[in-house]
């Protein structure tokens, strides 16, 4: 079975979420998140499904897509039928990605002297804890919807 996480890394899809999806889609595939941001209609939002945080443009369209892991276990949400998966380390991401011919280069794209890995062919964004273990990897464009995410939510790509 193929992982999950490293085809997130990869394909730039969490089945079946995907960056362009409209609210309306996302409700539909997932059901309601389980929190919001809370902010005003027409303002970017985050949703939270378990350990998936997906941002809306003011638009309503799917501009971010993090897998922020709890603790050792991942929980996605019941629709993306992957059931807990062990959350994997920095070192087993990049074999990973080697395995599929993809790399990750080292870059500081937030905060000084804190290293996060990028995807160069899918832009995406990996962070691990001081044990080695995945604490955020994620995807978004500030080309969909018409919006940018706040600071509280980075932008990748």
């Amino acid at each position: 079975m193929r992982d999950p996480i490293i085809d997130f890394a990869v394909r730039r899809v969490l089945s079946p979420v995907r960056l362009g999806m409209r609210r309306l889609e996302l409700l539909a595939r997932l059901g309601p998140p389980e929190g919001t941001t809370g902010q005003p209609a027409g303002e970017p939002v985050m949703w939270c499904h378990d350990d998936l945080q997906i941002g809306l443009s003011g638009h309503g369209v799917v501009d971010y897509i993090a897998v922020e892991p709890a603790g050792s276990r991942i929980a996605p949400p019941a629709p993306i039928q992957l059931g807990p998966i062990e959350t994997p380390t920095k070192d087993t991401l990049l074999r990973g990605l080697a395995s599929r011919g993809e790399a990750a280069v080292e870059c500081t794209p937030f905060v000084p002297d804190e290293t996060w890995w990028r995807v160069p062919t899918s832009g995406m964004l990996m962070f691990s804890c001081e044990d080695g273990r995945l604490n955020n990897i994620h995807l978004s464009s500030r080309h969909l919807g018409g919006g940018t995410r706040s600071a509280s939510a980075p932008i990748g790509t």
